[in-house]
This record gives structure tokens, sequence and C-alpha cells, in this order.
């Protein structure tokens, strides 16, 4: 039996203490030999709609993110049968996995384009001295990795069997140094007898903003964040108390959730809100609408955030669905997508307090 790369999914688990990122690999045997490399210099992370190599996600091109971050694993012996691939997993700590065989007479290789007629039939490419066959595994983070416990980069598992796995374990760690100790406020808008805006069968604003509120709590309690949240129930809170809780909090920003809405039934409209004249406070939109962008494929419209009285801290308003839309409706029902959307918010926070570490430093 040839050996050949069937399968690549990216994860996020917790082993012990440590919380990991995980890409898992699926092939017919265990590769001859893996290397692993450390590559310096800017990473290639541009993924164009269209383009037919961004699987599972609506991935765009992002012009503004320029990370210099890449860790290259190649399999040796191993061919390719999925098709060349850009994986995005935007999950915080990696940007996204390329998958390319090396030889340049294979659909999507490193060494050169070839204009593959059917790229998702399987690799038949023969080897050479010079292209011997084996498979790169491209490995792009939004972070310098830092190290596992035992010491190294990146633990690299292999279980035999049919299909046979390699696993490549990360550590989250650059996250956590990130936001260990940062509180940040979340305002999950509506709940009780304010229900907000309701879908076309029967789902509630109030329990879209909640639903995604916790999920990106759990994100950054997992991070080491203290997240400040208005409410974790179905209860109505006035503004005046909602502040109150916030200002007793003292997060150093604050995201209001919401979901939006439209009298066309067809039409998907998304909205971000930031404070007038507050620079800080556009800076976090802009950084949550590119990784809604990236990851959700949608481009929300920006708009001016009213003023809160007695909240001096940065703000924004995110409203990343339509639930007048029955396809956002349907979607939000299913766990993965509201975890996606806490996902997305969960990014744009990170990024935004990176670059104000960067520009302190």
């Amino acid at each position: 039996m040839k050996k050949a790369l069937l399968n690549a999914w990216p994860s996020v688990i917790s082993h012990g203490e440590e919380w990991q990122s995980v890409i898992t690999l699926e092939l017919t045997a265990l590769p001859d030999k893996i290397e692993f490399e450390e590559v310096s210099g800017d990473a290639d992370t541009s993924l164009e709609r269209g383009s037919g190599n961004a699987r599972g996600f609506a991935a765009v091109r992002d012009e503004t993110w320029k990370p210099a971050y890449k860790y290259s694993f190649t399999l040796h012996g191993v061919g390719l049968v999925m098709a060349p691939d850009d994986i995005l997993v935007a999950d915080g700590l990696i940007k996204l996995v390329r998958i390319q065989p090396d030889n340049p007479a294979a659909p999507g290789s490193r060494r050169g384009h070839y204009p593959a007629q059917n790229p998702y039939s399987p690799w038949e490419a023969q080897p050479t001295k010079e292209y011997p066959v084996q498979v790169h595994v491209d490995v792009v983070t939004e972070y310098p990795l830092c190290e596992l416990p035992n010491g190294k980069l990146v633990q690299i598992e292999q279980t035999p069997g049919l299909p046979a796995t390699v696993t490549f374990r990360f550590s989250r760690r650059p996250l956590k140094e990130l936001l260990r100790g940062v509180r940040l406020g979340i305002d999950p808008g509506h709940g009780g007898r304010d229900r907000g805006i309701r879908g076309p069968v029967d789902l509630t604003e109030k329990y879209v903003a909640l639903e995604i509120s916790l999920e990106l709590c759990r994100m950054l309690e997992a991070s080491g964040a203290h997240p400040v949240i208005t409410r974790t129930e179905d209860e109505y809170l006035p503004e005046e108390e909602r502040v109150k809780i916030l200002r007793a909090g003292n997060p150093a920003l604050c995201v209001e959730i919401h979901a939006s809405g439209s009298d066309d039934p067809l039409a998907q409209v998304y909205r971000l809100a930031a404070k007038q004249g507050c620079e800080d406070s556009q800076l976090l939109l802009k950084e949550i609408a590119l990784a809604l962008r990236e990851r959700m494929g949608i481009t929300p419209e920006s708009e001016t955030l009213p003023p809160r009285p007695g909240l001096d801290i940065p703000c924004v308003r995110v409203e990343p669905v339509c639930l007048t839309y029955f396809a956002d409706e349907a979607n939000f029902r299913a766990p993965l997508f509201r975890k996606r959307l806490a996902q997305c918010i969960y990014n744009g926070v990170a990024r935004y307090l990176h670059k104000l570490k960067t520009q302190a430093s």
C-alpha cells in the first residue's frame, strides 16, 4: 500500500493543566521520517475566496495581517491523496495550515504551480532522486511558539493503524502570557422581559447574546483572563446596573454583544460600533471586524456607539448574527457556529491587546 496523506484537521484540547492547539493528520501508513524546521521571515498567509483551497471556512485575503512565524514539517515517503490545501484554523494561536507536495509535477506543489485539471484526484507523481515522495505541512502561527513542559516547541505523536495518525501539539502559552490577569468586560445585550430581535422561528436576541458571551468567557478564562460579565442568565438589567457591574470589575475594555436584524428576511446585515473619538475603541473594532471577515466571511457595517455615562474605557458593540435571516437562525442552533463567533471576538481582542503591548514596548 502506498503511503499517502488522507486528511487533516485542527482542534484545541486540554492536556493536564496545559491547553494545546493540535493538528491531526490521517494517513494510510506512518511516514518514513518527519523533519521539523522553524522558518524565519514573513509567512505568506493570503487566502482568496474562490481559490479552491480554503477548506471549511469562508476565507478571504487579509492584506493587513503579516505574521512572521512559520513552522514546517516534512513527511518523507508520503504522497498526497487529499487536495493541496490551505486550512484556515484561526484558533487564536495557529493562523493556518498549508499542505503541499514536494514534487513539481504534483498539483499545488511548493516547488511550482501546476494547473491541475482535477486537483482532487490522487497524486501519482513518480519519485526521483531530486524530487522524492514527500509532503510539506506548514503551520503558521500568530505569535512565536512557547516550549511545552517537555522543553520542545512541538510534540509529535505517531499512532500506527488504518488509518494511521500523526499529531502535532503546540502550547497555547503565548495567549496565556498575553491575556493572563487582564480584566475584560463582556456585556450580553437584552435579557428577561427585554428579548430584543426575534428570528423567523423563535430564536431571540437575548439568547444569542448570552450564548456567545458565555462561550467567549470560557475561552478567555482558559487563557488566564478575568472576564467581567454583566449577566450569566436570562435576566433583565437596566443600563445603570450594567455600568455598575462593569465599573466594579474594573475591566480594560468592554465588548457589548447583540444581534442585528432587517425588515427584509433575505438581507444579511452585520454591524460593529465603536466609541466616537476613542482611538483604542476604533482599533478594537478593526481587529474584531478583520477576525469576523477572516473566519465567517462577513463584513460588518461600522457605526458609532452611543455614549455610556460612567464607562470611560474602550467599548465596542458586536452584532455578528443577522437574526432575521433564516440561515443565521438555523446555523446558530449548532454549537460549532456559536463557538466560531466567540472565537472571532476572542481573536480580535487578543490581537488588539498584542498591538497595545507592542506599541508600549
